[in-house]
């Protein structure tokens, strides 16, 4: 195997990577926001903020993952 066909494999297990834990990134936000919203209904602010940061964090992730994956899929 050349070092070109190893790079290209490496960038595409590299990207696979990014991919699945973008989608474990995605099922964490999904779920930080439903339990942001059950605790919204029952009126715990402190506890609504913690799941809302939660959330965010997760969703900023999911983001800057998916800009990865696509700039890396533009490169090849």
């Amino acid at each position: 195997m050349s070092s070109r066909d190893a790079a290209i494999l490496d960038r595409d297990q590299t990207i696979a990577r990014a991919r699945a834990i973008r989608a474990e990134h995605a099922r964490a936000a999904a779920f930080y926001a439903n339990r942001a919203e059950q605790t919204r209904a029952v009126t715990r602010p402190t506890v609504v903020g913690e799941w809302t940061d939660r959330y965010r964090r997760a969703a900023a992730s999911c983001r800057r993952l998916g800009d990865m994956i696509r700039s890396d899929g533009e490169a090849a």
